[in-house]
């Protein structure tokens, strides 16, 4: 296994990343506007780049783990900052400029995520504010006082539609 298959594992892992951060970007306007068809739309294609993400990585660690039984090196640390020392500097440069990207990437979407959830639930309390104010509760209608409510249940034992009428 050679390190360039292993360089284009991580490049594509950055693709699918940026990707993913353009779409968490797109999804903030969809909130913010309200566009549920368009927000749905959008969580269907994330959908699909999380599924490419998860394969991506996996093949990556396996790319991973036969280069380091190819090198003769069975360890629990199978990451890329152990395959550094057993690279050339070329693509030890490359390897780490790329691991530091993806974690840039990884950190921005995070953020975002983070962003997008607080408006989520921003606009849910606001959705269940006006609910409220919509749809005021039995006592809210009420206009007596509550040991006068007790009261007239009592002394008025009639209906209220007068049949004398």
């Amino acid at each position: 296994m050679s390190a360039k298959q292993i360089i284009q594992s991580l490049a594509e892992l950055i693709r699918v990343h940026q990707q993913l951060n353009e779409a968490a970007i797109k999804k903030m306007d969809f909130i913010k506007k309200g566009d549920m068809s368009a927000l749905e739309t959008l969580v269907r294609e994330e959908s699909k780049l999380v599924s490419k993400l998860r394969i991506t990585e996996l093949i990556r660690e396996k790319q991973v783990l036969t280069f380091f039984n190819e090198q003769g090196k069975v360890t629990e640390d199978v990451t890329i900052g152990a395959m550094l020392p057993l690279l050339n500097e070329d693509e030890q440069s490359t390897l780490a400029k790329l691991q530091k990207a993806l974690v840039q990437e990884v950190t921005i979407l995070k953020r975002q995520n983070e962003r997008n959830q607080s408006l989520v639930e921003e606009s849910l309390r606001f959705v269940n504010l006006s609910l409220d104010l919509l749809m005021p509760s039995a006592e809210d209608i009420s206009y007596t006082r509550p040991h006068e409510r007790e009261d007239q249940a009592t002394d008025y034992k009639h209906s209220t539609f007068d049949s004398r009428a």
